[in-house]
């Protein structure tokens, strides 16, 4: 079992300056930081395959937030718009994709 808290962390520290640089907001909300994963390698492939996503789509002044909750990890931007054949394409059995105009993107990695 790892630490999420450990993937967050990289992963965050990863994308941070790349953000700061593009005048992107990156939040985390984390509030239980003692949850744990077994799939370690997984989880942190979907979630920083996401984050790269997000980081590319958003722009100057967007927002892109890691939220973690037990059993999912979500990541949310506002500057991805895909369409619902596009979303039901990227969705597995781990990961969940909707979109909304004038919302963005949420991605939930189960």
């Amino acid at each position: 079992m790892e630490r999420v808290s450990e993937i967050i962390n990289k992963i965050y520290l990863k994308y941070l300056p790349i953000v700061k640089k593009l005048g992107i907001t990156l939040d985390i909300d984390f509030p239980d930081t003692t949850l744990t994963i077994r799939e370690k390698e997984r989880v942190e492939r979907d979630i920083d395959k996401t984050v790269r996503s997000a980081v590319s789509r958003t722009k100057n002044n967007g927002r892109i937030v890691i939220t973690v909750r037990p059993g999912k990890i979500i990541v949310t931007d506002n500057g991805t718009i895909l369409s619902k054949t596009t979303c039901e394409l990227l969705s597995t059995e781990h990961v969940e994709v909707k979109s909304r105009v004038g919302f963005g993107t949420t991605v939930t990695i189960k």
